[in-house]
This record gives C-alpha cells, structure tokens and sequence, in this order.
C-alpha cells in the first residue's frame, strides 16, 4: 500500500463519494476494479463511507458503504436479520451471499447519481454535456435567470426581454466602389434596435470581499463561468449592478475604485454600473 492510500483508509470519512471515485481514477483505478459493499449493522451510522481496502493481487479496491442491503436501512425483511442475530443463518455466509447483489445494487445507484463515471452509457461525458446544453433555450428568460442565480448566489437576479442598439461596421465609404441606394448609407456605424436581454444584478453590499469591489468578481465570474457556458449562443446582452447602500463615497485613496463610488449627497441613491453589453456568439 502506498503512502497516498495509506492516507486515503485514514480519512476515508472525509470523503463523499464522487471525491473518492475520482481520486482512485487519478490513481489508475477502473470501475471494474472496485467493489462495493455494506456495512454489516443494524443501527444507523453517521458517515457514509464506512471504510476502504486495497489489494494488490488481484488489483482491486473494496469500498464499504453505510447503505446497501446490509445497513441499517436495509430493504431486506426484518425477519432474516432476526434469523442471522440468533444463529440460525451464518452471518458471514449470510454477508457473502448478499454481498453480490449489494455490489451490483450500489453500484447502478452510483453510476445514476454520477452518470460521468458510467461509460457503458456515455462513452464521452463531455461531448454529452455539450449535447445536452444545445437542448435547452439559453436565451429564453427562465433559464438565463436560472443560470445567473447559479454563477451569482448571493445576489439578487432580474433578466428581462428589452430593445438594444446595434452597432454595424460599414467600413468607411470608398470613392469610385460605394453606392448609394436601399442598402447603402452614408458614415461608417450604423445603429439597428434588435432584441436582446438584460440581466439586472443587485446587491446591499459594495464589495465581495474587503479589497474586492462587485464589479471586478463578476467580470472574472462571467469570463469564468457564464460565458463560457453561453458559447455558441447568439444574443445581444446587457449586464447591469445596481447597488442599493451608500458605503463609501469617492474619494482620491487606496482601494479606491474610480466610478464606482457615489459623490457625497444627502439624498439616498441607487447606482447602476454597466457592467457588459455586446453580442455572444461563439464566444464574446
């Protein structure tokens, strides 16, 4: 046994299991090569991974688990265990012959609760993720609202459907080659209204953390998680903080973060700072 798995028996209760599944992939370990088994109890316990063990001939790794058809909510008739506790049944030929099914049982019960591990179902995990994500209407309101709360727990979210500016690069008018008609127009920009959405987040808070103001965590969020995930999407889309408190006012100092700071007034004032506006479509 090696110094990592000598410490992966010592803290087994630490894992959950799609930790621990991941970890023994790191370390070589198909699924056909764990086991998995239940604790032999009749009392609830408080952990789920009861324990593990490695071997070396053949290689292969027994995960017991506090669930399954030998623990404490076991499906099994109450009478069997009865039978096993007076010494009618064996309990270890009682153990071994279950056992089998108990392996076969938690393991389907894994692979559906961790379907990345299942490649008898899905030979890619993530090109069925990318399938997947193309079914669903990123643009519809309902789940970029989903989506926002996801990338942004702790703050309130608003998206709405609303008509945004377009700026279309004509290029610049060449004498002797531009034409002038329907489809033509002086100047090099033109502004065409399509429709898009606007994702409102608000906030109480000025920062997400003391040296780190909103606006900078949500840029690296929405470079991180939000963009990413709406690759491919074509949307026009306008990103706004508004910020509901009066926490600092604009001042020349350290941390001091120039436009997002109120200038001093009596009057109570809600700030809105744009934070993106452009179009995705094969990124942004």
């Amino acid at each position: 046994m090696t110094l990592l798995e000598s410490r992966i028996v010592q803290n087994i209760w630490r894992f959950d299991p799609i930790s621990l599944l991941k970890l023994l992939a790191h370390l070589g370990y198909s699924m056909d090569e764990i086991l998995f088994s239940s604790y032999f109890g009749a009392c609830s316990q408080s952990r789920l991974l009861e324990s593990i063990e490695f071997h070396n001939s053949p290689k292969k790794v027994v995960i017991m688990l506090n669930l399954g058809l030998l623990g404490g909510q076991s499906v099994l008739p109450n009478y069997l265990f009865k039978q096993v506790h007076n010494g009618t049944i064996d309990a270890q030929r009682f153990a071994e012959f279950f056992g089998y099914f108990d392996d076969r049982l938690l393991r389907r019960f894994l692979l559906a609760i961790y379907p990345e591990f299942d490649e008898t179902v899905f030979q890619d995990w993530e090109t069925r993720k990318r399938a997947a994500r193309y079914t669903l209407r990123m643009d519809s309101i309902a789940t970029l609202h989903w989506l926002t709360q996801l990338v942004f727990p702790e703050l309130q979210t608003r998206v709405e459907k609303v008509t945004l500016q377009r700026n279309i690069d004509l290029g610049a008018p060449i004498l002797g080659k531009a034409r002038l008609g329907y489809q033509a127009v002086f100047g090099k920009i033109k502004k065409l209204p399509v429709s898009g959405r606007r994702i409102t987040l608000i906030t109480d808070e000025d920062n997400f953390t003391r040296d780190q103001p909103w606006p900078h965590e949500i840029e690296l969020r929405l470079q991180k998680l939000m963009f990413p995930t709406l690759q491919g999407v074509d949307l026009h889309l306008e990103i706004w903080l508004m910020i509901r408190t009066q926490g600092s006012y604009l001042g020349l100092k350290q941390n001091s973060y120039l436009g997002y700071e109120n200038i001093l007034s009596d009057k109570l004032q809600f700030r809105r700072i744009r934070i993106f506006s452009g179009r995705l479509y094969d990124g942004h």
